[in-house]
């Protein structure tokens, strides 16, 4: 089952669940992990008088538990903790949400992405949202490189971090409306597929996003997330 999480406004937590791989990454995977197969070990008991060593009644069978499997450790999860791998804020405990930058009475094209650390640990961000355009084309949004910061965002609890989205490069002509943006794990680059996400519901009954898109890497204060999308 294809199962989507949504989230409407800053102000509405998101519910994490799972995102199928074809809907961030193009990619059709169906994985998990396989269950610990434990093998009990039986030692038939020595009758008393028995000589030191010697084996008497049915032999003792101790069969070797089969190996077990357990999944990798992916990006931004950490099995309930709050901080995932590399130190990446756990998705569990990140709260995302999609506003406009400026009032869309003045321009559609310029949107923000706020992300809200929810857990007790500090955390960081080492990278840029992957976004996946859920349009029918599934196209994925590029990142602005010279919106990189020195360092990587360290994010306390209760911390906001953001990111700046330039939805188009040209007029509503150009765009196809999209309603929602799928988002990969955070830390997770656009090769990675770890088959989980969020989807990210836009504001205002959806927005005109064509292939120019480009996103921003997270950033510290609203200010550096949206100030790239006035400076390509």
């Amino acid at each position: 089952m294809h199962t989507f999480r949504k989230t409407a406004g800053r102000s509405r937590t998101l519910a994490f669940l799972s995102l199928t791989a074809a809907a961030l990454l193009a990619t059709t995977t169906a994985c998990g992990p396989a269950g610990d197969d434990k093998a009990g070990a039986a030692t038939a008991p020595k009758p008393s008088g028995s000589a030191p060593g010697a084996a008497s009644g049915a032999p003792s069978s101790s069969p070797s538990p089969s190996a077990s499997s357990s999944p990798v450790p992916r990006p931004g999860e950490a099995e309930g903790e709050p901080v995932g791998k590399n130190n990446n804020c756990s998705d569990e405990y990140a709260q995302v949400s999609v506003e406009w930058a400026v009032p869309p009475a003045k321009d559609t094209s310029k949107l923000l992405l706020t992300v809200v650390n929810t857990g007790p640990k500090t955390c960081l961000l080492t990278s840029y949202p992957v976004l996946r355009i859920k349009d029918g084309h599934g196209r994925l949004v590029a990142v602005l490189e010279n919106s990189r910061p020195r360092t990587p965002v360290v994010l306390g609890p209760g911390k906001e971090a953001y990111a700046g989205l330039l939805a188009r490069q040209g007029g509503k002509a150009s765009g196809t409306l999209t309603t929602d943006l799928a988002l990969a794990p955070h830390g997770q680059s656009p090769e990675e597929d770890t088959g989980e996400g969020t989807l990210l519901q836009l504001p205002s009954g959806g927005v005109y996003m064509d292939d120019k898109a480009r996103v921003t890497y997270w950033q510290s204060t609203s200010e550096n997330a949206a100030s790239p999308l006035f400076n390509r």
